[in-house]
């Protein structure tokens, strides 16, 4: 399928100790015949649903499908192509022979607007009628605008309710419509980021408005008489039934509420649900529902509320569980096969999903993997492994959803690993993000990875400078990180060279007046540079003073430019990117891949200023190890050696920047014309101005990789001493202790946990 030029935007709003003797292998023993899969050896189950690319028929080649949906239970898309300057689009059917199409005179008459975005959907009544949902930008607009025709024989009558075209007033965009229903009493309902609407077949006239209740997910489906919408709390998934799209008949929908059996299966297993991935929703005639996610196909006959979901294919057999495959629309029939449409590195894909009584599960490892925070980065390494080794199934447990914006309980995290490692149940493979490395290799409870990272090091396909810094002094290496980031400092006014490190910046901003950075508390502070000293102002045991005299200095330079400040009033925070564009001269962000730093690249350009990796230090992520009493040692590092490949390290993401070089060289070349960005930021003068991030040079990405080659050090967290600064350095900051005192206080409040 063609790549098209029709784009699918980013819109932005601003509105433990570990104790010794662990005993216990991992995995399971091969478990009873006809049970769901656990971590552990297992069999196999006869019949289930396969996943299977379509092709795309020739006289498609030159469209881009936008929307699949049925039709008198058969299967119709919309696509779409450019034709002397203007969006052309038509109607297919799959038929037995191939597609045919099917476009009605009146959508056939229509050419719209051709900008760099457009969203468009075709609706069909109970009746034959037709509507045309159509968002993108015309030439001389500053913003996307929605459209509503209804067709009548020939022609398309423009229907467009009249607040479509009112301007937000607090942030100056137009109403962004998430999805629309043509429902059996001639009514359309219509949902949208602000609100839900009743609108009539025949004028657009809204005849039913109220506030959005909550922020939905994917697409609205119907059977005619209700719409269906999904939402998530980081818990879990609520499907809304809405009788005739009104919300005073309204019926929630548990995803799900008492497990999933599988296909061909007698027993049911719960899945986990409230992950990153939004769940993707069809709708047969009777109201059975179909729901699809990174977790699997499911589905709920009838619709009830009171009904029990059915599995009828796990994620990691799908692509729902790839989180380079975004699904854009599922469709299902009433003989049990299911269509998703998805979109993936810029190309359109559609899959089949059917059940075959004589496919067979060839799981016969599953491998537990344990990690604090759910990544999708993981997902996908273990649905392509499997894919790769159908034998092989990688189980990710997490503690926190990627999401997670409160505190995390790292003593419960290491309490509930002292129970794991000393039970039947340990991991494999575990992410050590966060935690104490050294202590689970201290122990024994690590294995030695130098015979995965080693030779590929030595060949050239990984970055040394990363991977090298987890060598131990015996030459062995127990942890090797997936991903890294660094932190990029933002400023105008000042050279790189001069905000490059804090020995830099202190210099340069004893020289000025303008505080670059704004008022600062100590934690502020503390917080922003201690993890790149903290290793440093320790020797062994002991607090190493001249090395913390000398980055005190540094932070007595910066604050005192700064202004130290006590507490932050009520509504009120530290500068940072955002405010580049108003008063603030200098910040930092956390740059985590090529896509993650479109943004502040664009700020950068916007100020008219420059950035640089701050300390030429790296942020280290997805710090892998594997269980030394794992059952499974080999087929773990067989794993990791695939999460270290180019293979797997080439697709594109925003979580961090590959370790593996010919990865890191592909994603830098990589075209991202097709994403933007677009928000609105306050201006020096108070007032809200638009911004927009587009796809930044290749002399930009090559400059990125670059920067990323000369990183040479890990930063370094230690929550003790960010407390101890946190709690010493007020009264030097504000000079009114001395620095000699000042270190005398961090070394007692230090001595017993460095002595331990």
């Amino acid at each position: 399928m063609k790549k098209g030029k029709w784009k699918r935007g980013m819109a932005a709003m601003l509105v433990i100790a570990l104790c010794t003797g662990v005993a216990g292998g991992c995995g399971k023993e091969q478990q009873e015949s006809g049970s769901q899969a656990k971590t552990g050896d297992v069999g196999a189950d006869r019949g289930r649903y396969v996943e299977r690319e379509e092709t795309w028929p020739v006289e498609l080649a030159d469209w881009t499908v936008l929307q699949i949906f049925t039709s008198q239970d058969k299967l119709h898309l919309l696509a779409a192509k450019e034709e002397d300057g203007k969006t052309v689009l038509r109607e297919w059917e799959k038929q037995e022979s191939g597609y045919a199409d099917v476009t009605q005179n009146w959508l056939a008459s229509m050419k719209l607007g051709s900008g760099d975005w457009l969203d468009a959907r075709l609706l069909e009544a109970e009746d034959g009628t037709q509507y045309l949902y159509a968002q993108y930008m015309e030439e001389e607009q500053e913003n996307f605008l929605g459209h509503l025709w209804r067709g009548e024989g020939d022609t398309a009558v423009e229907i467009t309710p009249e607040k479509w075209s009112v301007p937000n007033e607090e942030w100056g965009g137009y109403e962004m419509i998430q999805g629309l229903a043509a429902l059996n009493n001639g009514t359309l309902a219509v949902v949208s980021y602000s609100s839900m609407d009743i609108l009539s077949g025949a004028d657009g006239k809204v005849l039913e408005s109220e506030q959005a209740p909550a922020i939905y997910e994917g697409r609205m489906v119907t059977e005619g008489e209700n719409v269906y919408l999904s939402t998530s709390d980081g818990n879990g998934y609520q499907i809304e039934k809405r009788r005739e799209g009104k919300s005073s008949d309204v019926e929630q929908i548990s995803f799900m509420p008492d497990g999933a059996s599988a296909a061909g299966s007698e027993e049911s297993g719960m899945i986990s649900v409230g992950g990153a991935g939004a769940l993707a929703l069809s709708v047969l005639k009777d109201g059975t529902l179909i729901a699809a996610g990174e977790e699997g196909i499911f589905r709920l006959t009838g619709g009830s509320p009171e009904g029990e979901w059915e599995k009828l294919a796990e994620g990691v057999d799908t692509n729902f569980a790839m989180k380079d495959y975004a699904c854009l629309d599922l469709a299902a029939l009433e003989d049990g096969s299911i269509y998703a449409l998805f979109q993936t590195e810029g190309e359109v894909k559609l899959y089949r999903y059917e059940y075959d009584p004589n496919a067979v599960s060839q799981v016969t490892q599953v491998l537990k993997l344990y990690t604090v925070y759910e990544s999708d980065l993981l997902k996908q390494a273990a649905v392509m492994y499997h894919k790769a080794h159908p034998e092989v199934m990688i189980s990710i447990e997490n503690e926190y959803p990627m999401y997670h914006y409160g505190d995390t309980d790292y003593d419960a995290v290491y309490q509930k690993l002292n129970t794991m490692l000393m039970g039947d149940d340990a991991p494999d493979i575990l992410m050590m993000d966060h935690l104490n490395a050294d202590d689970y290799a201290r122990k024994g409870l690590l294995e030695d990875l130098e015979d995965v990272v080693g030779p590929m090091e030595e060949s050239g396909e990984l970055l040394s400078n990363i991977t090298g810094s987890y060598v131990q002094e015996d030459g062995k290496r127990y942890v090797v990180p997936l991903q890294f980031g660094f932190t990029m400092t933002l400023g105008r006014d000042l050279a790189p060279e001069n905000m490059a490190s804090m020995e830099a910046l202190a210099e340069f901003l004893s020289g000025t007046d303008y505080s670059y950075m704004g008022k600062q508390t100590t934690a502020n502070l503390v917080y922003q540079f201690y993890t790149f000293f903290c290793n440093e102002i320790v020797d062994g045991k002991e607090l190493n003073r001249e090395k913390l005299s000398q980055y005190m200095k540094y932070l007595k330079a910066i604050g005192d430019n700064c202004g130290i400040i006590d507490a932050w009033p009520e509504n009120e925070r530290a500068a940072d990117m955002w405010n580049l564009s108003a008063e603030a001269k200098l910040a930092f962000q956390k740059a985590n891949g090529f896509m993650n730093c479109m943004t502040p690249v664009a700020m950068a350009e916007y100020i008219k200023g420059d950035f640089t990796a701050f300390e030429n230090r790296f942020i280290p992520s997805l710090e892998a190890g594997i269980c030394a009493k794992s059952q499974y040692v080999d087929t773990a590092k067989d794993f990791l050696r695939f999460a270290l490949s180019a293979e797997f390290q080439s697709a594109d993401g925003d979580s961090g920047f590959p370790v593996n070089r010919q990865a890191l060289k592909t994603q830098a070349a990589k075209d991202r014309s097709e994403f933007q960005i677009y928000t609105s930021i306050q201006a020096d003068d108070g007032s809200y101005v638009g911004f927009e991030a587009k796809s930044y040079s290749q002399e930009t990405a090559d400059r990125l990789a670059a920067m990323c080659e000369g990183l040479d050090k890990p930063v370094k967290e230690d929550a003790k001493i960010c407390q101890v600064l946190t709690e010493c350095l007020p009264e030097y900051l504000k000079g009114t202790l001395s620095e000699e005192d000042t270190i005398h206080k961090i070394e007692e409040s230090l001595k017993m946990y460095l002595a331990e």
